[in-house]
This record gives structure tokens, sequence and C-alpha cells, in this order.
């Protein structure tokens, strides 16, 4: 079999080696390292880690694409509260309460007004800052799992929903947009 010859320039000597021969004086931790990363790049792109291919509705639990639950969702959370007129409802993330329930009192185009019922106050709630909707049958309840956190205000003496940057565009994007207009 013929040896092959692969040229490689030393950086420090400035002479001309076969790299094979370089690559075989490396310790066998180091090829495996290489031949690691190299295996990695020549692999097809599949879904790893990141988000999953199929998104579920909090309205209904449907697992659908995400360009499907884009259209989808809105309306279907939008039907959904509707249902749940009636039901006493427990929002989260939310800070400690001893009176945690609220009821929806509004349903909007695109927000929910829920109300407090230890102390009347309103709470409105963007619809896509929905993530999650559980019915706990046995307690007639609703648990409400939001994409940002209501807190509550000492000094305004009332709670605010403080939304979370999920779901919106970065700043940089939403910038550019409007000075391209």
């Amino acid at each position: 079999m013929e040896r092959q010859y692969f040229p490689y320039l030393c950086p420090h000597c400035k002479t001309e080696r076969n790299a094979l021969e370089v690559a075989l004086g490396l310790e066998p931790a180091v090829l495996r390292v290489a031949s690691a990363r190299l295996n990695a790049r020549s692999q097809t792109p599949h879904a790893g880690p990141g988000r999953p291919t199929l998104a579920r509705c909090p309205g209904c639990d449907l697992k659908m694409t995400v360009v499907e639950l884009r259209e989808h969702r809105m309306p279907c959370i939008r039907q959904r509260l509707q249902e749940l007129r009636g039901h006493k409802i427990r929002l989260a993330p939310k800070d400690p309460d001893p009176y945690p329930n609220f009821s929806i009192e509004n349903i909007l185009e695109s927000e929910v007004v829920f109300k407090k019922l230890s102390s009347s106050q309103r709470l409105t709630i963007e619809l896509q800052k929905i993530a999650e909707i559980t019915v706990i049958e046995a307690q007639e309840l609703v648990s409400m799992r939001l994409l940002g956190f209501v807190r509550w205000h000492d000094d305004r003496k009332e709670w605010l929903f403080a939304a979370s940057r999920v779901g919106r565009p970065s700043r940089s994007n939403s910038a550019s947009q409007v000075m391209a207009t």
C-alpha cells in the first residue's frame, strides 16, 4: 500500500513535513476530539435540544407546528376563557398572597381582564402571555401559567403584571423596523 503525502508547513521552523506523520505523533485523545468535530460537521441537521418541532396550544392542548399554532392560538384561548368564566382562577408565577383567587371579568380581542376576588382590583394580561391553562375539577379551580410575573407593588397598593421577553421581537429588530418605515 502506498503511503499518502499531505504537505504540512510547520509554522515555527517553516519546514515541510507529511501531515500524516505529524498526526501519528499526536496523543490519541487529540485525534478523538478532532475526529468527533469532523463527524459532527458532516451529519445532517436534525431537531435537537432547541425549540421543539411541535408546540402545544394552551387553549385546547393539541400539538401542532409553530406555523399552525400562530393562527390557531389566540381564538382558541379566547374561546377557552369564555368557557371558564365563573371559575376561580389562580395565576402563576405570582407573589405569595393569602387570597390568591381571581375571576375573569372581561375578554377583549387581545387581552383578558381579571378581577381579584378579595379586593375587586382589575388586572389586564395579554392573551399571548398565557402559556398554560389547567383545570382542577375537584376544586372548581383553574391554574394559569403566564409568560411573566404578577407582582404586588406596595407603593401603589396594587397587583401588576410584568410580561417576560419571551415571544417578543428583540429590541434591535424592532428599532431597525421603526427606522425603516
